[in-house]
């Protein structure tokens, strides 16, 4: 099995350059997506993920997964997110037996966590719930402090308890280099957004793997692509806002991806968990796509081109997205084979037999 032409073809789906970015504004996303391609050198951003995450993290291992981007005015989220970040969830309890751990604002924590449920895990409130009775599809989505100081604190305490051995952001606002947050177009969002940056640099700090994912430059991670998103992206290097950083996020990943559509990165790593895996249903089907992107959007999530509570993300529409999907599973149907679920439960029947 040829693992590079695989994560290339799942890398070249997930990047191609269809968004509102990059048709209605012409940014060159695609130019960005080649510059940390460079840095990984030559490796397919997608499969790299998956293949770190698979060398790191074992069976039990805590992965924190970063997302929700609070839109100013509304305080609610947008649709990019907190689907993909459902998604890793769901394919790292299957693919590793890993304990997903969400991580939002709190006002944005009773949307993620229906989300996460429409992606088909248990979501529990403390860990002792998430270990009781067996792993069984389980996860926990948790609020984060605003303030500075109290982030601080609660960043330390969340690494020294929970111990993770990764850290994933997807479509998660991150700090530029005078640690403010800024939106796409520019504007100072600090005010309504968790300073997950000092959970995300001091992982950093203690060698946990970091993945980034975004679809512009200021989320999380994009710091691995900074100078390619300074040269290329506007505002990158002068906001609205009047600090003087712009909005390139400063924070860099061991591996930073830069897609056309953020949940669209981290489906493409669950794709390439399933390939490693050998099972196909590590990566949701179409119709999971469906529920998740329709629960999000119950639970108040705004699709951030139109501003509407509708079914689209980044301006695509929802069979787009299912379309995506879809694809995904006609790259990796050429490396998985058979069913995760109906092998493990002729293991279970087997078992039953042989003890009679």
């Amino acid at each position: 099995m040829d693992l590079y032409t695989i994560g290339e073809a799942v890398d070249r789906l997930v990047t191609v350059p269809m968004s509102n970015w990059t048709i209605l504004k012409d940014l060159p996303l695609t130019r960005i997506y080649e510059a940390g391609r460079a840095k990984a050198s030559g490796e397919p951003l997608t499969m790299k993920a998956a293949r770190l995450l698979t060398e790191r993290v074992k069976k039990e291992d805590v992965v924190l997964i970063l997302s929700g981007f609070v839109i100013k005015n509304w305080d609610l989220p947008e649709t990019d997110g907190p689907i993909g970040a459902a998604a890793l969830a769901r394919s790292l309890d299957l693919a590793l037996g890993a304990v997903p751990v969400v991580l939002t604002e709190d006002i944005l924590k009773e949307n993620l966590s229906k989300t996460v449920a429409a992606g088909g895990m248990i979501v529990c409130d403390t860990m002792e719930d998430v270990r009781y009775g067996g792993r069984g599809r389980k996860a926990m989505v948790m609020g984060f402090p605003l303030d500075h100081e109290e982030a601080k604190k609660e960043a330390i305490r969340i690494l020294d308890e929970l111990q993770p051995k990764a850290v994933i952001a997807v479509e998660r606002p991150g700090w530029n280099e005078k640690r403010i947050h800024h939106s796409g177009m520019g504007y100072d969002i600090s005010s309504i957004t968790a300073k997950l940056d000092y959970l995300y640099e001091e992982a950093m700090n203690r060698g946990i793997l970091t993945i980034g994912i975004g679809d512009l430059g200021n989320e999380m991670g994009m710091g691995y692509v900074k100078e390619s998103v300074r040269a290329n992206i506007p505002n990158a290097e002068k906001c609205l806002c009047g600090c003087g950083g712009g909005i390139a996020c400063d924070l860099s990943a061991d591996v930073g991806l830069i897609c056309n559509i953020s949940n669209w990165g981290a489906y493409g790593i669950c794709a390439c968990l399933a390939v490693l895996a050998g099972e196909a249903e590590v990566m949701h089907d179409s119709q999971t796509e469906r529920y998740m992107i329709e629960e999000n959007v119950r639970a108040g999530a705004l699709d951030p081109v139109s501003g509407m509570h509708r079914p689209y993300v980044d301006g695509e529409p929802l069979q787009t997205h299912m379309h995506i999907v879809d694809l995904l599973h006609g790259i990796i149907r050429h490396a998985t084979s058979g069913s995760i679920f109906t092998k493990s439960y002729r293991a279970t029947w087997k078992n039953k037999i042989e003890n009679l």
